[in-house]
């Protein structure tokens, strides 16, 4: 469904979680989420491919704890290599969202180490926040938490 700029509401989210592993292996964990998603998190990531035309473009299908996101198809965007950013290109947050881009990144300071996961997306004019963005919430805590513990265990 196509949308007019005029038509557009932006928003934003995200969440931030401390994490006990190395900060340089849970990045790398995220970089490689393609194989180490679906086994630290197989209750969220069923599996996750890429494309045999396009290695930046990646299928997900997502677990039986994810209600209303069932598959995506994401194009990653490597602006920074310390920052994991795509951006959602079909699948089902579309049906939520006109448009929708995605960030991780690790920032350390002297609080600890954080695992930060934020979002932007242009939406249709709504007079109240959508459901979705409540579980997009809960999906990222649980994503990087269980993925924390995971690479601590390893």
């Amino acid at each position: 469904m196509a949308y007019s700029s005029s038509s557009l509401v932006k928003s934003t989210g995200g969440v931030q979680v401390k994490i006990k592993s190395n900060a340089d292996k849970f990045f790398d964990a995220i970089a490689n989420s393609t194989k180490l998603f679906p086994t630290a998190v197989p209750s969220l990531y069923s599996s996750i491919s890429t494309s045999n035309e396009d290695i930046g473009v990646r299928y997900i299908t997502y677990g039986e704890d994810c209600s209303r996101i069932k598959e995506s198809e994401e194009e990653i965007n490597v602006k920074n290599p310390s920052i994991f950013s795509y951006s959602v290109l079909s699948g089902d947050i579309l049906k939520y969202y006109a448009s929708f881009c995605g960030e991780i990144s690790v920032v350390s300071n002297e609080e600890g180490t954080w695992a930060k996961w934020t979002w932007e997306a242009d939406l249709p004019k709504a007079n109240k926040p959508l459901d979705i963005e409540v579980e997009l919430e809960e999906l990222a805590v649980k994503t990087l938490g269980k993925l924390d513990e995971y690479l601590v265990r390893a």
